[in-house]
């Protein structure tokens, strides 16, 4: 059976509110995953950063 990847919480860089889950691969493994996605509390498009569980 294969190992299932874990979920990682992205959190809003501005308010620090989590708003995204996202799983890793092997290619992004070694670095924090950070993404430009939207964010509901700011209104805007924000980086988001990987967190801890």
């Amino acid at each position: 059976m294969a190992a299932k990847k874990p979920f990682l919480k992205v959190q809003c860089v501005t308010c620090k509110t989590t708003n995204y889950f996202a799983k890793k691969t092997k290619a992004t493994a070694e670095k924090k995953l950070e993404l430009k996605k939207f964010c509901s509390t700011c209104k805007k498009h924000t980086v988001h950063k990987e967190t801890k569980k």
